[in-house]
Parts: C-alpha cells; sequence; structure tokens
C-alpha cells in the first residue's frame, strides 16, 4: 500500500508550490505539511495529525458549515482510530468512512464545498481538497482494517460517490457565479476515484487511480488561471455577460482550454487515458457506473465550455477591460501541470506502471468481481 502514496505525494507537493508562486500570501504551508506528514505517516496517529493540519487555515473562513464539516470529520476519522486500537471493528471502518464522505463533499456532505469556495481563500481550499486524504484514509487504513466490511461497503459508497458525481454536475450547469461552478466541477470529477474502486478489477482501480492525477493538476490549475483573472479585475466575480478576457489574456485562456479538457478526457491528454480505463472496467463488472460517469463527463464538459466562454470569449475587445496575459511566473507555473497532463496522455504506459502496484495491493484486499 505504500506505493498509493508516491504520486499523490508529489502532486500535493507540485500544486503547493505553484498555489504558493502565484498565491504568496496563500496560508498553503500548514496544508501541504500535513498532507506530507499524512501520505508519509505509518502509524494511525501521525496520519490523524497531518489530517487536522491540513483543515486549519480552513478554520478562520467565514462560513460556518465548512468549519462544521472538517471539525467533524477530524473527530470521526480520530474516534474510528481509538476504536480500531482495541481491534479491528465494523464500527472502526463505519466512523473511517463517514469521515472520509464528509471531507470529500460525498452528498449529501457536498454544501460545504462551493460555500468554502466562495468565502474562503482559494488556493488553500483547492490545496486541501486536492490531497485526497480523504480517499487515501478509506484506502490506506479502512479497507485494510475490516476488509470483509469494506467489500460489502465499498459498493453503497460507490453509488453516493457516482450519484455526487452526477448531482453536483447538473448543480454546475445552472450556477452563475464562477467560483460555485469552480467548486462543483472539483466535487463531481473528484467523486469519480471513490466511484472507480467499486469496479475491483484491475483497470477500472488503476483508472481511478489514474484519474486522482488528473483531478488534481486540473482543477488546481483552472483554480489557479481564475485566481489570476480575480486578482486582475472584481469583474469576473459575479459576470453579467461574457467577458471576452481572451482577447488581452489569450494565455491564460489557452491554460484555461487545455486543464478543462484534460479534466474532461480530451483525446491526447492524460485524462482520457484515466476515463478510458475507469470507464471501460465499469462497464465489465459495474453497469451502473459505466453509465452514470460518462453522463457526469458530459456534463462537465458542457459546463466546463460555458464557463470559458462567459470568461474568455463574447465580447468585442473594444469593450474588454484590458489586463495583463500571464506573466512570467504564471507561465512557468501554468506550464507544468499542462506538460504532465499532456505528455501523460501520449505516454500514458509510464502513470500506469507506477499505479499499478497500487491497484493491485487494493484489488487483492477487496478481492475482484
Amino acid at each position: 500500500m505504500n506505493s498509493l502514496a508516491t504520486v499523490p505525494l508529489f502532486i500535493v507537493a507540485l500544486i503547493g508550490l505553484l498555489t504558493w508562486r502565484l498565491s504568496p500570501k496563500s496560508d498553503t504551508r500548514l496544508v501541504v505539511l500535513g498532507a506530507a506528514m499524512a501520505y508519509l505517516a505509518n502509524t494511525p496517529v501521525l496520519f490523524w495529525l497531518g489530517w487536522t493540519l491540513t483543515t486549519l487555515p480552513l478554520l478562520k473562513g467565514q462560513a460556518k458549515a465548512p468549519k462544521l464539516v472538517l471539525l467533524a470529520s477530524t473527530g470521526l476519522l480520530g474516534a474510528g482510530f481509538l476504536m480500531a486500537a482495541w481491534g479491528p471493528s465494523p464500527w472502526a471502518f463505519g466512523l473511517i468512512a463517514a469521515a472520509a464522505l464528509l471531507r470529500k463533499g460525498i452528498f449529501p456532505f457536498h454544501f460545504w464545498i462551493p460555500m468554502a469556495f466562495e468565502t474562503a481563500d482559494l488556493g488553500v481550499v483547492n490545496l486541501m481538497l486536492n490531497s485526497h486524504l480523504g480517499a487515501f484514509a478509506l484506502l490506506r487504513f479502512g479497507v485494510p482494517l475490516a476488509p470483509e466490511v469494506a467489500r460489502q461497503a465499498i459498493g453503497f459508497l460507490a453509488v453516493l460517490a457516482l450519484f455526487t458525481a452526477v448531482y453536483t454536475a447538473l448543480l454546475a450547469t445552472v450556477a452563475k457565479r464562477p467560483r460555485r461552478i469552480l467548486a462543483l466541477l472539483c466535487t463531481s470529477q473528484a467523486s469519480f476515484i471513490l466511484a472507480g474502486i467499486e469496479n475491483r478489477n484491475l483497470e477500472g482501480i488503476t483508472g481511478a487511480l489514474i484519474h486522482w492525477v488528473v483531478v488534481s493538476l486540473a482543477t488546481s490549475s483552472l483554480v489557479l488561471v481564475y485566481q489570476a483573472l480575480e486578482n486582475r479585475t472584481k469583474e469576473v466575480t459575479e459576470p453579467a455577460g461574457y467577458l471576452g478576457f481572451g482577447y488581452h489574456a489569450p494565455r491564460l485562456a489557452v491554460f484555461f482550454a487545455i486543464n478543462m479538457l484534460a479534466l474532461v478526457g480530451l483525446p491526447g491528454t492524460l485524462g482520457f487515458a484515466a476515463e478510458d480505463l475507469l470507464f471501460h472496467g465499469s462497464l465489465e463488472s459495474h453497469p451502473l457506473l459505466g453509465i452514470g460517469l460518462p453522463l457526469a463527463t458530459a456534463l462537465n464538459a458542457i459546463t466546463g465550455y460555458r464557463l470559458m466562454t462567459k470568461l474568455f470569449l463574447g465580447r468585442r475587445s473594444q469593450a474588454t477591460p484590458v489586463i495583463p496575459d500571464a506573466l512570467p511566473q504564471e507561465r512557468w507555473a501554468l506550464v507544468a501541470p499542462a506538460l504532465i497532463l499532456v505528455a501523460g496522455g501520449l505516454f500514458p504506459n509510464v502513470l500506469v506502471a507506477l499505479r499499478a502496484p497500487a491497484a493491485e495491493s487494493i484489488l487483492s484486499v477487496l478481492g475482484s468481481r
């Protein structure tokens, strides 16, 4: 199971570096430190401490719901670990699973993520969510703790994740504010990770683990591009119409388009390889997932295109506020995720080989269908 942590640890470190580079005022140090401690932890106590550190910056936010959810998830995780210390127990697995569902925003706990996006520091919220410690806690500690219970419960958790993916994708199609749209997109696509584990075949689980990388990189880049626009003009926070920023910031528009297309599985990107494995594995073992996940992806593609046109197209250059294009430090920061997503799409075998050992470990515990 140690191979499960290697790639996500690198991704979190990269996202933390890029966020710090583009938003020096963002309090990302605790999140990166906590995520690194959690991924490297070999005991539940150290993992819980890392989990707790990642939530501390968000406890300063204005909205109460995110604070309460994060505090509840931290308490449930600690209670689960304490109960597990007395021996394997279905109740311990249930508490760890509940903590994971709360943190990941799985229905009916999805409401707190849009609130956090709209009221807290975008960079910190994005980094905390894309550490994906909820899914990691479930796979690293919950499933090995009670394999028999996990085999029975993972189907129910996957159905919740699938419903979350489709439901939040539908909500995103009618959302107005860009921050809310990004929050719902992140929630929907991230739900694929937990849903994909239910495949219980090597192809589907590998696809879910690769999609973990795609979601982390692509959504982080989308957030960073939007944050760059927000730093330039407040008109972007509640757009009354099409803003047309692509006229004066074509590089930001291109970075946004590349990551949005990779997120929804454009051929030639790592997102296509991840979703191809994920969907094929779903069709073989769980037809409901094989139908629901492509539906959610199609809805998210529509939403992503709508957001991109609203931000970057649709207005003549004379009517568009003049804003600077991507600055040199922004270009270098945004190039790194885009290169990984495109290179990964051209040479997917490299990442498949990196994630396969973790997929085999998960499959050996859960068992195939």
